[in-house]
């Protein structure tokens, strides 16, 4: 490990720095008022109440809190994964206690008992940032292990057919696939008043006539009837999000077979996508059959094409090949969501802005002919009103909030994907250089053009207005504390979510050079990783703040600032796993043991961290070339080689 002396001054700090640790400061004081006001003694969730029936919303209780642990390892107090620890404890107690109407509770082993991987995808978050936390903590490998092996071969909740390589439920868990009936009390919030008329799901070739019939609710036992003939059973791309859960277990333990079984998976669905003429089906049955229960239909089948289309559709490739390529090294799986972008690019259609400007608007879903007339803003239409349906495309619109471009360029680097994001941008209302001061949505999305914009040149001071936003976000969660009088005006599975004080895509993105994960189960995908040499945890030292200025190809370029009165070291990996290699240093420090060499390299090899010490009142900058995906991934943290 190199090894290097800050020896700048820093005597008037950039403003981005004190607005980093305040912000950190400021989330840990948050955190501990929102577990007064809104957990009980134990830190115990107030919902599920005693009486509740159900199998919807654990992952919303856990959405409170999953990002806690993250924040902490990127620098935040202690006490943010203290009380993570004891409200996630709290939460699966309670969701233990809760009844299901299938004779069994929501959350059984520890793991909710049968749920579609959007849902289990959010709730798993906070399993995964525990890795990044406290990777040492026995509960945190433990559950990383059991709930990977829930989707084994050998499992006994029959998750996964080996064989056939299918996952055999839409909805799957520690009570395995077969708890699926859409009809149950409060399973989802489908009926006469859900928006079947915007889903092609399932209805367009049956007995309905036109969208308004799937509004009466005469018709709702027999809507449930399809669902739970076509959909509850066989594979979707949505389960893909397994891979994350394998990654993670492989990230604790280095297990071949937790490797083997996301690639092999992977290939399974990029298999089928093949022999559907390059686009990726949305339901296999159980046998491996594309529209094994849809009428060999490749469309139709649950959060698919006509469900939800490519905001669903596009999560589990993007969040699978990013998997494979953190394991593998392998940029080649990238070519998987590319694949599917790039059919929706062929099928869009340009609208013109203005004179020099168009935006190219995107098909989302597919589905047969039929009635399209139902409230469909910002989507093109025919000149009645009705959505427009071209070959089987139709709601085409702007790509606005999907990070999956931005992934696929951030992790192959190359530059034809960046181009591809700059081919989708929307002209019409996304401004670039724009910070909203509001979150737009419970994830935060929205700010991925404006960092983008940011490493460009082009919005020089997006630092301090991401910052200053994040501030307002926290301010704003304080606000409503104050109005409520120190308890929740109302009880139901989003209070928690709707009310969690932390927020991290800022961080994230200026300290950690990363882009926010795909929200539904997507693990950190970063350049760089900080750590406290001193007190031996995950996380810029206290008093410590950090801006990644630049990510290439060639590498990225970092600032270290010591806000603090005291002199800190900090550790600086390559990857948020250690996957990542430094090739070429240079700093405007001193290396401590060496003269002049400021701009060596440590061999051909290059290293995995570097080691940075801080005086009170010091700033340094790095550049530093990165060799990606060139080291096996692991949660380890770099102590022994800080040590040698």
């Amino acid at each position: 490990m190199r090894e290097f002396e800050a020896t700048a001054e820093a005597t008037r700090p950039p403003t981005w720095a004190h607005k980093q640790r305040a912000l950190f400061d400021l989330t840990a004081d948050a955190v501990d008022r929102f577990v007064d006001d809104y957990t009980g003694p134990d830190g115990e969730p107030f919902w599920p109440p005693d009486d509740h029936v159900g199998v919807d919303g654990f992952d919303d209780v856990v959405e409170g809190f999953y990002n806690w642990p993250l924040v902490y390892a990127m620098g935040g107090d202690e006490r943010l994964l203290d009380h993570a620890r004891r409200v996630y404890e709290s939460a699966l107690e309670r969701g233990a206690a809760t009844e299901t109407p299938f004779g069994h509770p929501m959350v059984v082993d520890e793991f909710e008992q049968c749920r579609d991987w959007f849902h289990l995808g959010e709730g798993n978050l906070y399993t995964y940032n525990m890795g990044l936390a406290a990777p040492d903590d026995d509960a945190v490998v433990d559950r990383a292990t059991k709930f990977a092996d829930l989707y084994t071969a050998d499992s006994e909740t029959g998750n996964y057919d080996a064989e056939n390589r299918v996952v055999r439920g839409p909805m799957n868990g520690s009570m395995g696939p077969e708890f699926c009936d859409f009809s149950a009390y409060e399973h989802h919030p489908y009926g006469a008043d859900y928006r079947w008329a915007r889903h092609g799901l399932p209805w367009r070739d049956l007995e309905f006539d036109e969208a308004a019939d799937l509004l009466d609710p005469a018709n709702e036992e027999r809507l449930f009837e399809v669902l739970n003939e076509r959909c509850a059973k066989g594979d979707i791309p949505l389960n893909l999000n397994i891979t994350s859960l394998m990654t993670n277990a492989y990230l604790h333990t280095g297990d071949d077979d937790y490797r083997e079984w996301v690639t092999d998976y992977l290939d399974a669905w990029r298999e089928r996508t093949a022999e559907n003429g390059g686009i990726i089906p949305d339901n296999v049955g159980r046998s491996g059959e594309i529209g094994e229960y849809t009428d060999g239909s490749w469309y139709g089948g649950y959060y698919g094409w006509s469900w939800g289309g490519w905001h669903y559709i596009g999560i589990g490739p993007t969040v699978a090949a990013e998997n494979a390529v953190l394991l593998e090294g392998d940029r080649e799986y990238l070519d998987f969501p590319r694949s599917q972008l790039d059919v929706l690019i062929e099928n869009g259609i340009e609208v013109a802005e203005d004179d020099v400007h168009s935006t190219l608007h995107i098909p989302h879903k597919y589905g047969g002919e039929g009635d399209y007339h139902y409230d469909a803003s910002g989507v093109l239409t025919e000149d009645d009103g009705e959505v427009l349906w071209r070959d089987g495309w139709y709601e085409f619109q702007p790509p606005t909030d999907d990070p999956y471009a931005v992934h696929l360029w951030y992790m192959s680097m190359r530059d034809e994907d960046r181009s591809r994001v700059r081919r989708l941008r929307d002209w019409g209302e996304q401004d670039w250089r724009r910070v909203d001061p509001r979150a737009k949505t419970k994830h935060d999305d929205g700010h991925e053009y404006a960092w983008l914009a940011y490493l460009d040149g082009e919005f020089s001071d997006y630092p301090d207005r991401i910052l200053e936003a994040t501030r307002e976000h926290v301010d704003e969660r304080l606000r409503l504390f104050d109005a409520e009088g120190n308890e929740p005006t109302t009880v139901d599975e989003d209070y928690l979510r709707d009310r969690n004080p932390a927020f991290h895509k800022a961080l994230l993105q200026l300290t950690m050079g990363a882009p926010q994960p795909v929200y539904y189960g997507g693990l950190v995908m970063a350049q760089v990783r900080h750590f406290d040499a001193r007190r031996e945890r995950p996380g810029l030292p206290t008093g410590v703040a950090a801006l990644v200025e630049s990510v290439t190809k060639q590498g990225i370029e970092l600032t270290l600032v010591n806000t603090g009165a005291r002199q800190e070291e900090v550790v600086v990996q390559a990857g948020a796993y250690g996957e990542h290699r430094f090739t070429t240093v240079e700093t405007d420090g001193a290396e401590r043991g060496e003269e002049d060499s400021d701009s060596a390299s440590d061999g051909d090899e290059g290293t995995g961290a570097l080691r940075v010490r801080l005086p009170a009142g010091s700033r340094m900058s790095i550049r530093a070339g990165l060799d990606r995906f060139a080291d096996d991934p692991s949660y380890e943290h770099p102590w022994s080689e800080t040590a040698s």
